[in-house]
């Protein structure tokens, strides 16, 4: 909130140097919404406050909580990930301890994701399922209360981050908003591939040790491993550093975002508006 201010404050001082005719003029009609008369050599106006909005938004916290990125060097115990997508309907997935406080966006999830690599060169926009969950009162070999838990539209990202030589890809997953209140929970989200046999492909969630995250707890080690293939149960909510006590570096690389607050919202649009009244004089 404090960028867009600042934003807001600059965008006056450059309009105040500019004479009176040449300003930005806005006007209310006796009904209806405010409207905006660019002049025609206003476009330094424009430009500006589109350039100041563009600078707000980028400089937006990508998320509201992030356990930290991923580092570089192999780590001890490769954590697998699986969304049902291959024939023998595997779901793996590995938690991590959160502790929520909502932001300006009231506590509003509409975005959830993470790191993940393949030991195999192959490009991680072959991804396209996830399912994320979100629990309370975990440990080892108990599964706690599931809180909330779907689906959603799913975008890969190439990263420059490489994990034992394997380059890391950040998925994302465009969530039905949901309301998480302040608290510590578990996350954990699970990736699949539908396009390609899995088992050809592999995917691991990527560890991290904490370094640049957001919230916390970061770079605790904790967090928890589960897997099922069919009506199975390979690994039944294992805590990662119990079944390797010699190891660290166990924390998976996740993030869960709000969504944005209002007045980023406004000042985005309001560069759109500008943006399109300038054109329109064109």
């Amino acid at each position: 909130m404090r960028k867009l201010l600042l934003a807001v404050v600059e965008v006056r001082t450059l309009t105040n140097r500019i004479s009176p005719a040449r300003r930005l003029t806005v006007t209310r009609q006796s009904k209806g919404p405010l409207v905006f008369t660019p002049p025609g050599s206003s476009v330094r106006v424009l430009l500006a406050i589109t350039v100041i909005a563009g600078f707000a938004l980028t400089q937006e916290t990508r998320a509201d909580w992030y356990s930290g990125d991923p580092y570089q060097s192999q780590t001890g115990w490769p954590q697998y990930t699986e969304n049902l997508s291959n024939a023998n309907q595997v779901y793996a997935l590995t938690y991590d301890n959160v502790t929520w406080n909502p932001g300006a966006g009231g506590g509003v999830v509409d975005r959830v994701g993470g790191h993940f690599h393949s030991f195999n060169a192959i490009s991680g926009s072959v991804i396209d399922t996830a399912r994320f969950e979100i629990r309370t009162g975990m440990s080892h070999g108990v599964g706690g209360t599931l809180v909330t838990s779907g689906t959603g539209s799913v975008t890969t990202a190439a990263t420059g981050f490489l994990q034992g030589g394997a380059a890391v890809w950040e998925v994302s997953v465009d969530v039905p908003n949901f309301t998480l209140p302040a608290g510590n929970y578990w996350f954990g989200l699970a990736i699949g591939t539908t396009s390609q046999d899995p088992n050809d492909i592999g995917w691991f969630v990527a560890s991290t040790s904490g370094a640049n995250g957001i919230g916390g707890p970061l770079g605790d080690d904790l967090s928890i491993y589960y897997q099922s293939v069919g009506a199975f149960i390979a690994w039944n909510y294992t805590e990662s550093a119990i079944a390797n006590p010699t190891l660290t570096g166990f924390d998976p690389s996740y993030f869960i975002q709000e969504v944005p607050e209002p007045s980023t919202l406004i000042m985005a649009g309001m560069a759109t508006l500008l943006l399109t009244c300038r054109r329109s004089r064109r």
